[in-house]
């Protein structure tokens, strides 16, 4: 039972979606995607390393003004590779 319940755990863990990627895909997919000005491919090779600044610009989007502050921290720690 223990090896169901432990290989269950590491199955449901290796398909987890962080935060980040799934307030994104909810949220700013809709502008981001490829072929689109600004796609997320541009966004994580620009901002890489550089969350504060992908803050102050999902701050200034129409879609992210609708987003909390920890929401947007999340996304844009998830977009510069910061995540945790």
């Amino acid at each position: 039972m223990r090896v169901f319940i432990y290989t269950a755990f590491l199955v449901g863990f290796a398909f987890a979606v962080s935060e980040g990627q799934m307030i994104f895909e909810n949220n700013c997919l809709r502008c981001h995607q490829e072929g689109s000005k600004k796609p997320l491919s541009y966004l994580k090779k620009e901002y890489k390393g550089r969350a504060d600044a992908i803050m102050v610009l999902a701050k200034q989007c129409p879609w992210g003004r609708n987003l909390s502050d920890m929401e947007i921290e999340m996304v844009s720690r998830w977009i510069a590779g910061e995540e945790k």
